[in-house]
């Protein structure tokens, strides 16, 4: 299994020439100015990687920070795989405002024919 870095929104030739089975982004949905580099990033390197998915959490701590204007924008899906809360201590999940979502994030096939 070979591991890559990437910059979100950062198109050099390494970039070109990637073909993931899986993108796995941990942290990267809190600031909100950063959403479209991701996703157009993340729907060029599904669009060339038959099969592969996008995983990673999501922290809604606000309705004015919801992705899902830009699972349509970016002709995207998203399937909620598990709800943090389902598993965080009473004490932890106490502490946080929203919810916390482990998802993936795959090419909306009907709009990608």
């Amino acid at each position: 299994m070979q591991v890559s870095g990437l910059t979100w929104g950062n198109w050099d030739e390494t970039v070109f020439d990637l073909r993931p089975d899986i993108i796995l982004g941990a942290d990267v949905l809190y600031d909100s100015a950063n959403f479209d580099d991701l996703f157009a990033t993340v729907t060029f390197l599904l669009e060339n990687s038959s099969g592969a998915v996008f995983i990673t959490t999501y922290h809604n701590r606000s309705g004015h920070h919801l992705i899902e204007f830009l699972m349509v924008k970016w002709g995207l899906k998203c399937l909620k795989l598990l709800d943090g809360f389902s598993f965080l201590p009473p004490c932890k999940a106490a502490s946080l405002q929203g919810n916390i979502q482990l998802v993936e994030i795959a090419l909306d096939k009907e709009k990608h024919k």
